[in-house]
């Protein structure tokens, strides 16, 4: 066997996967808007070309890994306490931290498709809102949330929760603040929430 065959990875029949893997450890170790189609398929150990069989430029392969991203984020919120916005808070920012890379690809407008086609991005987005708003419709059953409209509320409670943690990881007033800081600010800011949002 020659060397080239011996470092392929097509033999564990995963390759779209083993891409995705690869994609992600670029975007971390040289920058989201470094990453090339190129290198990944050279940390996964392929040819440029073989990669193509998978994903059909940059962008498709970015779309693959936000894909995959908003299905760990569901995953991260499920594992949550189900009745406290503030165990949502700190899981969605807890996933952020240590997905920064793919957490900008996640909501990137440019990776989505054009209107009128069917848009897996787009549908991957949906199940992690889901989940936060059976959090917030058994929050609304129990009292401690008033009644009404619970898309509403979802819209309010995503964007205090993804507000907090895009301003925690990205603006430079918070550089160098520390996880524990980080998670008593996303906390204070669902008690602020839940206080403004209660019957």
């Amino acid at each position: 066997m020659s060397t080239s065959e011996a470092r392929t990875p097509y033999h564990h029949g995963d390759l779209r996967n083993a891409l995705l893997d690869a994609g992600a450890r670029v975007a971390h170790d040289v920058g989201p808007e470094a990453l090339s189609l190129r290198e990944v398929a050279r940390r996964a150990g392929v040819s440029h070309t073989a990669a193509y069989n998978h994903f059909a430029d940059r962008n498709d392969l970015l779309r693959g890994i936000a894909i995959r991203a908003f299905g760990e984020l569901t995953a991260a919120l499920e594992t949550a306490e189900t009745d406290s916005l503030e165990a949502s808070a700190i899981a969605y920012l807890q996933f952020a931290t240590s997905h920064s890379a793919e957490f900008r690809f996640m909501f990137q407008k440019s990776l989505c498709m054009p209107e009128g086609v069917f848009d897996p991005l787009e549908a991957a987005a949906q199940p992690p809102r889901a989940v936060l708003r059976k959090t917030i419709v058994r929050l609304q059953e129990a009292g401690e949330l008033k009644p009404g409209d619970p898309d509403d509320v979802l819209l309010v409670a995503w964007s205090q929760i993804h507000g907090l943690t895009t301003i925690v990881l990205e603006t430079p007033a918070f550089k160098g603040i520390s996880e524990e800081d980080a998670e008593h600010l996303l906390k204070a800011g669902m008690r602020a929430l839940m206080a403004g949002l209660a019957d």
